[in-house]
């Protein structure tokens, strides 16, 4: 069984309410009615009812079992537009304008999770990553037990491309642009703990660099290192090994000539890049040129489930992040 039904299992067991706010893509359409029909998660849309249904039924086939919100219900547009006053206020925010932004359909979404109308929330097919993102930390905010927010991919691997394993997590190819030793620290810590908790994966991990053992002769390089060190001083159980190149991360024979002083065997299951440009030309190089499925970017240090879609999505990479998110909520 692989792991994305395993995860499916889950989702299935635990059968929590997720929104998908974009239902003008009819991606999102499709999606929600496959979720639905195999009993992944409650799916809810938003929109206007009676439309929907007409869509979703013609889709189907027939009828169907999508939960719809009207978002332009006038006592869930203030209920949310007071709660968005009373989370904004301090910074200047009027009720006025927290009107007028509760029927931006993002951050009316984003009002539904915080107040636990829903379980999780997933987009993006449509609206821009920063206007996810930056709704999503404004509103639901940071966990209590994170120091910040980052992303991860789960890279999803055929039977021809299974040389390093059937799945590696790459992370952060979404959020952090050029993180700093103790944030590339932070950012391994929470992507073991996915890995862990979320995905069930026994952790290694490698914090990426362009050089591998090298003496820190260059700012980036010595940043990965201290990255390292810095981890592996909060005695976190997983394995760890930095500072690497890919070549070395995923190879043992390589790793063994350019490391020979590492006790890490490759490869590597969690890929730790230093910066956006890396993570981001990385996974989609590995997507483009192996085929491999890019589940993701899966936020994790966030108080409450919100996954961002690529807006090059496929109805299958929506479904995916929708199990993905629905084991978030357990």
């Amino acid at each position: 069984m692989t792991l994305l039904h395993k995860l499916t299992e889950i989702a299935q067991k635990t059968f929590p309410r997720i929104l998908l706010p974009e239902s003008a893509d009819e991606r999102i359409l499709k999606a929600a009615l496959l979720i639905s029909n195999q009993k992944i998660a409650q799916i809810t849309l938003l929109g206007d009812e009676l439309q929907l249904n007409q869509q979703l039924n013609e889709l189907n086939g027939g009828v169907h079992s999508i939960a719809i919100i009207n978002s332009e219900d006038e006592q869930l547009m203030r209920k949310y537009a007071e709660l968005l006053h009373q989370k904004r206020k301090h910074t200047g925010l009027t009720l006025v304008e927290a009107r007028e932004l509760v029927q931006q359909d993002c951050i009316f979404a984003m009002l539904a999770l915080e107040s636990n109308a829903v379980d999780g929330v997933v987009t993006g097919a449509i609206t821009p990553s920063q206007k996810v993102l930056s709704n999503a930390l404004g509103i639901i905010g940071v966990a209590k037990d994170a120091k910040l927010v980052s992303s991860f991919f789960l890279m999803v691997f055929d039977e021809n491309h299974q040389k390093y394993g059937k799945e590696i997590l790459f992370s952060d190819c979404a959020m952090n642009v050029n993180p700093s030793a103790e944030e590339l620290a932070e950012i391994a810590a929470s992507t073991v703990k996915s890995a862990n908790e979320l995905l069930g994966m026994t952790p290694k991990v490698a914090m990426l660099s362009f050089s591998t053992n090298r003496s820190p002769e260059f700012e980036q390089v010595e940043k990965v290192k201290l990255a390292t060190t810095i981890y592996q001083e909060k005695e976190l159980d997983a394995e760890i090994v930095g500072n690497v190149q890919l070549d070395a991360a995923l190879d043992n024979k390589v790793l063994n000539l350019k490391y020979p002083q590492t006790s890490f065997i490759a490869p590597a299951n969690v890929l730790i890049f230093p910066t956006l440009d890396a993570g981001n030309i990385g996974y989609k190089l590995v997507q483009r040129f192996s085929g491999a499925e890019a589940i993701g970017p899966i936020l994790q240090g966030l108080a409450k489930p919100v996954n961002d879609l690529s807006r090059g999505c496929s109805v299958d990479e929506i479904v995916n992040t929708v199990v993905i998110t629905a084991n978030q909520c357990s």
